[in-house]
């Protein structure tokens, strides 16, 4: 179910409306069958550090729809003989079936760590132990002792199957490939979901490799957008490519542009805030970041302008260059064009959020006066909210154009097409 946080407003209710009803299409599940049946496995001497009560799961299928976080940690141990991973899981997380196990690896759910000491102690915070991603099943050597970390139900991108990917590509040189990324997936793998992602298939699409790579060593991310944003992002081809746009960025020769959509319009001219990024936190609630309200003098602001490079990282900056109204599902909204003139995480949502200019379906950052108790939350990959990466202009030579090159993604906005 889509959210929007504006208490009381008929507008934004309206359209929460339309965007539940697009969603609600015909939904596809992943599947992995084994080339080679593996004979089922009775309980090994290891106590797995968790196990839930939950039904069984007997299907191979990753399920499409949102199902509960569920995460197992097993200390597989004293193994009597040789066995598969997913064997062994199975023994230790009974109500889980091999098959399913084996979907799970293949999904790129499973990480594995290297042989342990015999005295090795399990901390209780175990995502402190550093893990492998393992994308196909393996033979455990009898005596052998690994922490195993399995995401039983992971998050899907369902929008990875319901795209024509060549289609998204905007151009594609030795080095790089310009995609037109939709809503509904990240750029790259998540940590329970290594599938359903632009680099994978974005690369599935083009072929580039070989099969039997690791899927991380196919494409390389060079900046990211959120789940829920669409729009222009480049990807590289290779380790070298990557640090080159990367250098690019850095030093403030990329251009981007944005469309935000709000309920109200945005003032025209300079964002300023400070910026606060937050830590890391497990288990304790969406991850955001803080803006607050911050002047500059004009002097600064005019230093800040001519070279980005000398901008504080506490400092936040965007330049709204048009502000207009559209009509959405027969009610009226404002399109905002954005010019980043910094790359902060999350920060048009932020500052538009601390401007009471919340985007349209962003649950995460709310408008300040919001009078709702409902706390933020992580929009799901189906809730689009109101932000469109619309251009991209690289002013340096690079393999996709000369200085000055530009990309634009100017179809497919959802709430143009409504």
């Amino acid at each position: 179910m889509f959210c929007l946080r504006a208490a009381g407003s008929p507008a934004k209710r309206a359209l929460a409306l339309l965007v539940t009803k697009r969603a609600q299409k015909r939904r596809r599940t992943f599947s992995v069958l084994s080339s080679s049946p593996i004979a089922s496995s009775s309980s090994s001497s290891s106590v797995p550090l968790k196990n839930t009560g939950t039904t069984t799961t007997t299907t191979t299928e990753i399920p499409s729809e949102k199902r509960p976080a569920r995460v197992e940690h097993c200390d597989l141990k004293s193994l009597s003989n040789n066995k598969k991973l997913s064997e062994a899981l199975h023994g230790e997380i009974t109500d889980v079936t091999e098959r399913y196990f084996q979907a799970l690896i293949e999904f790129g759910a499973v990480y594995i760590s290297d042989e342990l000491e015999e005295d090795f102690q399990l901390e209780p915070n175990t995502v402190k132990h550093k893990m492998k991603r393992i994308r196909s099943d393996v033979l455990l050597p009898a005596g052998s002792r690994h922490y195993v970390r399995a995401h039983v139900n992971p998050r899907r991108f369902l929008a990875a199957g319901e795209t024509r990917w060549m289609d998204c590509i905007l151009k594609e040189t030795d080095d790089f490939v310009v995609v037109m990324k939709p809503s509904g997936l990240p750029v790259s793998p998540s940590v329970d979901n290594a599938k359903e992602n632009v680099l994978r298939c974005v690369w599935s699409a083009l072929r580039v490799g070989n099969e039997n790579d690791d899927e991380a060593t196919k494409l390389f991310p060079t900046h990211r957008l959120d789940v829920t944003t669409s729009g222009v992002v480049v990807v590289a081809k290779n380790s070298k490519a990557a640090g080159i746009f990367s250098k690019i960025l850095r030093d403030g020769l990329a251009e981007k542009q944005y469309l935000a959509l709000t309920e109200n319009p945005a003032k025209i001219g300079l964002m300023t805030h400070e910026y606060e990024p937050s830590e890391r936190t497990i288990g304790k609630g969406a991850r955001t970041v803080k803006m607050k309200t911050l002047k500059l003098s004009e002097d600064d602001t005019a230093s800040y302008l001519k070279n980005k490079t000398q901008i504080p990282s506490n400092v936040a900056i965007l330049r709204v260059e048009k502000s207009e109204p559209v009509a959405v599902n027969g009610r009226t909204f404002y399109e905002n064009t954005v010019k980043l003139i910094t790359g902060r995480t999350h920060q048009i949502r932020a500052q538009f959020s601390k401007e009471n200019l919340a985007l349209i379906n962003d649950c995460l950052y709310l408008n300040a006066n919001d009078g709702e108790t409902a706390p933020p939350r992580v929009p799901e990959p189906e809730e689009k909210i109101g932000l469109h990466a619309l251009s991209l202009k690289i002013n340096a030579e690079t393999s996709l154009g000369p200085k000055g090159v530009e990309f634009r993604a100017e179809n497919d906005i959802w709430w143009r097409s409504s």
